[in-house]
């Protein structure tokens, strides 16, 4: 009996442990971050912890001024990168190829390459840092072999019009953490929704960059707005309608485990 006892405070400790180490699902408001300096650069964190399959995802913001720099190119071996640009413009390097990036822009950096970025223009430039580590651990080969690194600006990416606004196939490949990635960006006509409540193994993170909403997130309702980062959590039933006057946006970046 004592063993028992042993081996279920032991369970529900570890489960415990794994409840605070877990991000729940929710809106991550930019208006609660508080900005704190790395070297010269201002930034922003929204969120920092693990998920289902994910054993780390940390988001922020950072902001160059004319001038600036991120850092020396460097790269990390254990850590794979999704960069979008909020506002202004600036230069990307990723390893030998550099880009001029603008809002809506992105970058995938897949672990091992190295990235170096900076505002050559003569206003601020804010862009979102998702940094991201598997559960099922880092493979460069398979980054490598579906594609590798991508950088692509806003004006780039094809727009396709739908019965509901548009759609923008950014990429669905497998990447140096993933067996399958999967980004997309979404508009969506005023009083639309994108589809009825629906719910999926793949977790999932919705980032709001023009106009307004409403998140339903199990069976709670969020007012949501462009800067909004949305986490939603595995199997949660979920759905964003637009509430604006106009047409609003916002980027589904979606991940698969082996574990589907």
């Amino acid at each position: 009996m004592k063993i028992q006892l042993l081996g279920l405070s032991l369970l529900i400790s570890v489960s415990l442990i794994a409840q605070k180490d877990s991000l729940p699902s929710g809106v991550y408001s930019l208006k609660n971050g508080k900005p704190q300096k790395v070297g010269d650069v201002e930034r922003k964190q929204l969120l920092n912890g693990s998920t289902l399959d994910l054993a780390n995802l940390e988001i922020h913001t950072s902001t160059l001024l004319p001038g600036q720099i991120n850092h020396a190119a460097r790269a990390s071996a254990e850590t794979e990168e999704l960069i979008i640009i909020k506002e202004g413009s600036l230069q990307a390097t990723v390893e030998d190829s550099t880009k001029i990036l603008g809002p809506g822009g992105l970058i995938l950096l897949t672990a091992g390459d190295k990235q170096t970025m900076k505002n050559i223009f003569e206003k601020p430039v804010t862009y979102y840092v998702l940094a991201y580590k598997s559960k099922d651990g880092v493979n460069i080969a398979r980054g490598k072999s579906g594609g590798g690194s991508f950088m692509k600006d806003w004006k780039d990416l094809v727009t396709l019009q739908t019965d509901k606004g548009q759609s923008r196939p950014v990429f669905d490949r497998p990447s140096s953490m993933f067996k399958r990635f999967d980004v997309h960006a979404t508009a969506l006509n005023p009083g639309i929704a994108s589809h009825d409540p629906h719910r999926h193994r793949a977790e999932e993170i919705i980032l709001m960059i023009k106009g307004t909403g409403v998140m339903q997130l199990g069976d709670t309702f969020h007012p949501v707005t462009v800067g909004d980062v949305i986490l939603v959590n595995s199997m949660l039933p979920h759905g964003i309608k637009n509430t604006g006057n106009v047409q609003n946006g916002y980027f589904a970046i979606q991940w698969h485990s082996n574990a589907e």
